[in-house]
């Protein structure tokens, strides 16, 4: 039973550096298992993105804390 159809599939953080090696057998297999093609692409931000995330998401927790912002 399928339960989700993405459209794409960002492949982030360390991952994006393997590039087409791994985003090309990635996108073969989910031909199988969904509906329409999915597009499979590799992160142009960087392996440090999640992290850069998460430290921006702290970021926004403290100054509505301390701001109210």
């Amino acid at each position: 039973m399928l339960t989700m159809d993405p459209e794409l599939v960002v492949l982030g953080g360390g991952l994006s550096g393997a590039g087409e090696l791994l985003a090309g057998p990635l996108r073969e297999e989910l031909a199988e298992l969904c509906l329409f093609p999915v597009r499979v692409e590799p992160s142009t931000l960087g392996a440090e993105s999640p992290a850069l995330g998460a430290v921006r998401l702290a970021l926004d927790h403290v100054e509505r804390a301390l701001f109210g912002v």
